[in-house]
C-alpha cells in the first residue's frame, strides 16, 4: 500500500489546494469530512485540519478529538485547523480586531525547527481569517508572528508526535515560502 496523508475538511475553500500542494510534494493524500471516522493504519503518516468559514467559537462550530489523533500521528493544523487546535488544548482564540485577508509579512522566530527550515526569517504569507490565536496553551511554543498577530505559526513541544498549526495558508502562491514549511 502507499504512504498517505489524510486531510480532514472543515470546509475550507482552500481544501483542494492543500492537496494539490501535497500531492506536487510527491505525497499520496485523501480529503475526507472531518466527521467522517477514519482508521489509523500503518500507511497513515500525517493528518491536515484544513481551514473552515467557521468560527472555532461558534457553538455549531466543527470540532474534532485533536488530543487523540496526535497520539498515533503527526498533526498540522492550518488556519481554522489550528485555532481549534489552540482552542482544543486551552489556548485563547478571539475575533480579529478585523477581518486579515490577504498579503501579510511574517517574521520567523525559530529557524532551527523542522517545519521553518529553509524559510526567511521575512517570509511573504496569505492570510484569511477572523479570528486570532492570542494566547497559546501551556506547552506550546511560538514560532512565527505578523505585525497583525502574535501567532502565525506555532508546535507543541508535549506531544509524542509533531503537532503545529499555521495560522496562513502555505498551500496558495501568495506563501512565497510555503512550499519550504
Amino acid at each position: 500500500m502507499t504512504e498517505r496523508i489524510l486531510i480532514l475538511d472543515f470546509g475550507s475553500q482552500y481544501t483542494q489546494l492543500i492537496a494539490r500542494a501535497v500531492r506536487e510534494a510527491n505525497v499520496y493524500c485523501e480529503i475526507i469530512p472531518y466527521s467522517k471516522p477514519f482508521e489509523i493504519d500503518g500507511n497513515l503518516k500525517g493528518i491536515i485540519l484544513s481551514g473552515s468559514p467557521f468560527s472555532v467559537n461558534d457553538p455549531n462550530a466543527p470540532v474534532i478529538g485533536i488530543k487523540d489523533i496526535v497520539k498515533d500521528l503527526p498533526v498540522l493544523g492550518i488556519c481554522y485547523g489550528a485555532q481549534l487546535t489552540a482552542k482544543n488544548y486551552g489556548g485563547r482564540v478571539e475575533k480579529s480586531s478585523k477581518r486579515e485577508y490577504g498579503r501579510a509579512s511574517m517574521t520567523v522566530n525559530d529557524e532551527t525547527d523542522v517545519l521553518m527550515h529553509g524559510v526567511s526569517v521575512k517570509s511573504q504569507v496569505w492570510m484569511s481569517h477572523g479570528d486570532s490565536i492570542l494566547e497559546l496553551p501551556e506547552g506550546f511554543e511560538v514560532l512565527a508572528t505578523t505585525d497583525s498577530i502574535p501567532v502565525a505559526a506555532f508546535k507543541n513541544k508535549q506531544d509524542t508526535n509533531p503537532l503545529y498549526g499555521l495560522q496562513f495558508h502555505p498551500e496558495v502562491y501568495h506563501s512565497t515560502e510555503g512550499n519550504r514549511s
